[in-house]
């Protein structure tokens, strides 16, 4: 029998548990058409369907059905209660949330669990909240922002133009429709030099800095092994150069390679591009530039150490705690870290008045990254609330950020997995789900350890590739021994049958709905990869933004008009699919959708909080008087808990009498009446962070320009602070 319809809508005495916790909640979890809703007499928590990164199915073990002399098992409600309470549905949520739920009847858990994934998965951005939620314009103009720049104006702007050469996106569907580029660059040699980058982003200006340097960004060149080149691209590129001349025309004996472009890739990615005919620029046909390679990792290595680290905190003792040990295998601070490095070398060049070229492969994850921070450094005005607001949608929405596949909006049937829980019970008498992952682990399974010998053999190696076929080895081992349980469990037993994927379908690993199964579909060589294509591309790109620019918010606390709460709300309403700002993978995709005249911009909604966005200790007038340049200082890099933590405003009464800090991270959950707003909003929490400066606690720095009292030094085991000098007092 085929189920298209909702299974479950509300459902009685259900059992609540968040990680790290003991407090066992029992309430009534309503499923709505956007909102999972759990009501206890002291708890509401709302949670939206796409904030759910992934979700486990624990299903009770089986029951005996004849009892030790082989007669017909019969059960009282108590024993099914009992029994059905094994059972567990295991949450992750993307603002890092983790929660148990179990109920006393099992047919209502898997009921529970079906219609979870059935409104997490979608199949068009049109189902989401965002088109249901109300309309509000953003105000973003990006000829009013260039012309604030200076593009055409007196000086270095009047060597570039406005070109509208992209209007319908015929040129290119990841551009916006209006773009900067050199007065002296026609259309035409601007059609040609599309066709040399990958995607068609060839380089356009992205920010002109007072002193007549430029940012300008693009895409990988389509180089190949044959070392293919483009007149008009380079062309293209001297001209960037020259915009800084006094007549705008490039020296004709002036060879120092002074200018900069930056591949964002480790230098080993870039060259294997050149086996699928991209790479990266020869410098013999690029005068004046020299490269810089950046080593940032691409968007698989970001997702897998974000994984990593959600795996250490889904288990951490208490909310956004995470040992050194669990922290360091993860390397996320390490990633953030190279990002700031990267910022760093474009902000210096620019202030030296130096041209920067910023591109990665496509050109709109690690280069929006790098180009965005720069900015940030160089331009007081997106240290503002509007200016950072403009920087958002130009270098990010306008210039093609995939929101959708990064974030996942679409959710992801393959993250929602069906277990079965053991009949051995743990003898300590904990939470038998804790260990439930929502993520596939490559580890050792302890019940089916390698062959003592061999495993002896690979681990007294020293070498690299030795300690590597270790790892492979208990990997597929441990594959193998999931396989067979779960096909185990599967299987038909004349004497045990299992109905459960007969009356849930739709939650077979496999499963294909009727329409789509209708569709031909195109097969592998009897191989079936791990990971749907969408889910692989998938990655916390935007998310690194913003802790990169909370590093540089701790570094220079007087420079920012907004507060840490500014940040993290941001970080919670990119997953929410409350606001078309965050939603569709580039400017093509979102003019077919009309979201900016069906949705709401997430940055009305700002304005509409200014004051409780606002930094107490900026420095407003001083930085108007002045370009004010900042530092990266990539040395200092810290752990934010406040992101980490997972505090939702819903469990304020855990946080006991400490200032309203959840649990023993310390993170302040904010006011009631503002986490009610339109949704469950994340907490207004204080900077809790711990300094990693070459293997060692640090403090932090302080403004150059404004001493502060420096905060005591943390090691990451200790408790985090529950408040901090830099904190917003609204």
């Amino acid at each position: 029998m085929e189920h298209t319809h909702t299974r479950a809508t509300t459902v009685e005495q259900v059992r609540l548990v968040r990680s790290g916790h003991s407090t066992e909640y029992l309430g009534t979890l309503q499923l709505t058409a956007h909102h999972l809703t759990f009501t206890a007499d002291t708890l509401e928590l709302r949670i939206g369907y796409p904030q759910i990164h992934s979700a486990v199915l624990l299903r009770p073990p089986r029951l005996a059905r004849r009892d030790s002399e082989q007669n017909a098992r019969t059960y009282s409600a108590e024993e099914l209660a009992a029994w059905a309470l094994e059972g567990a549905i295991s949450m992750r949520c993307h603002h890092f949330l983790f929660v148990t739920l179990r109920c006393v009847d099992v047919r209502a858990l898997y009921d529970v669990f079906a219609t979870v994934k059935q409104r997490a998965c979608v199949a068009s951005l049109a189902q989401l909240y965002a088109f249901d939620y109300g309309h509000s314009e953003s105000g973003f103009d990006m000829r009013r922002e260039f012309e604030r720049q200076g593009v055409g104006a007196e000086g270095a702007g009047r060597f570039w133009r406005l070109s509208e050469i992209n209007g319908g996106f015929q040129l290119c569907a990841t551009y916006p429709a209006l773009v900067g580029v050199p007065a002296k660059i026609s259309d035409t040699t601007l059609t040609y030099a599309a066709r040399y980058r990958s995607k068609s982003r060839l380089p356009v200006l992205s920010y002109l800095h007072a002193n007549g340097a430029s940012m300008t960004r693009a895409s990988q060149p389509m180089v190949g092994l044959k070392q293919a080149r483009s007149v008009q691209d380079e062309k293209l590129v001297e001209a960037i150069l020259a915009t800084s001349e006094p007549d705008g025309t490039p020296p004709r004996f002036k060879y120092e390679r002074e200018h900069i472009i930056i591949d964002a890739r480790p230098t080993t990615n870039a060259v294997a591009n050149r086996a699928v005919g991209a790479g990266s620029e020869n410098m013999d046909h690029y005068r004046r530039c020299r490269k810089e390679y950046l080593g940032i990792d691409n968007i698989h290595v970001m997702r897998d150490s974000l994984n990593k680290l959600a795996e250490s905190l889904q288990h951490a003792p208490g909310a956004g705690v995470v040992a050194r040990i669990q922290g360091s295998k993860s390397a996320w601070l390490g990633h953030i870290e190279n990002i700031l490095v990267g910022a760093r070398s474009i902000v210096e060049a620019i202030d030296a008045g130096r041209h920067v070229l910023v591109h990665c492969s496509d050109g709109w994850d690690r280069t929006a990254q790098l180009t965005s921070l720069a900015q940030l450094c160089l331009d007081p005005h997106f240290r503002t609330l509007a200016g950072f607001a403009t920087l958002v949608e130009k270098e990010w929405v306008a210039f093609g950020h995939q929101f959708t596949l990064r974030c996942g909006h679409l959710g992801h049937a393959d993250r929602f997995r069906v277990t079965r829980a053991s009949r051995r019970r743990s003898s300590s008498g904990g939470d038998s789900t804790s260990n439930v992952s929502s993520e596939p682990r490559d580890e050792p399974d302890p019940e089916d350890p390698a062959p003592p010998g061999l495993d002896a053999l690979l681990q007294s190696g020293t070498t690299m590739f030795g300690r590597f076929a270790s790892r492979a080895l208990r990997g597929v081992q441990s594959r193998i021994s999931s396989a067979i349980q779960a096909a185990s469990d599967n299987l038909d037993d004349p004497d045990d049958v299992d109905p459960f994927f007969t009356e849930y379908p739709e939650l077979q690993p496999d499963y294909m709905a009727p329409d789509a199964a209708a569709t031909p579909q195109r097969r592998s060589n009897g191989f079936r990869l791990g990971r749907a294509k969408h889910d692989h591309e998938t990655s916390p790109v935007f998310q690194q933004f913003l802790d990169c620019v909370f590093q540089l918010w701790v570094q220079h606390p007087t420079m920012f008009e907004f507060n840490e709460r500014f940040l993290l709300d941001l970080f919670y309403h990119l997953h929410t699919a409350q606001f078309g700002t965050f939603l569709a993978n580039n400017m093509k995709e979102r003019a077919a959708l009309g979201l900016a005249q069906r949705t709401a911009s997430v940055w009305a909604w700002v304005r509409g909080r200014e004051s409780e966005y606002k930094n107490p200790l900026y420095q407003g007038d001083a930085s108007k008087r002045a370009v004010r340049v900042i530092v990266p200082n990539p040395k200092f890099v810290q752990y934010w808990s406040a992101l980490f933590a997972g505090c939702d405003p819903a469990f304020a009464g855990e946080c006991g009498s400490s200032g309203g800090s959840c649990g023993s991270s310390g993170v302040s959950c904010g006011s009631s009446s503002h986490a009610r707003d339109a949704l469950s909003l994340p907490p207004s929490s204080s900077s809790s962070a711990v300094v990693v400066a070459a293997g060692k606690e640090e403090e932090s720095p302080t403004d150059s320009s404004n001493s502060t009292p420096p905060i005591d030094k943390l090691s990451i085991d200790d408790p985090l602070l529950s408040s901090n000098i830099w904190a917003s007092s609204s």
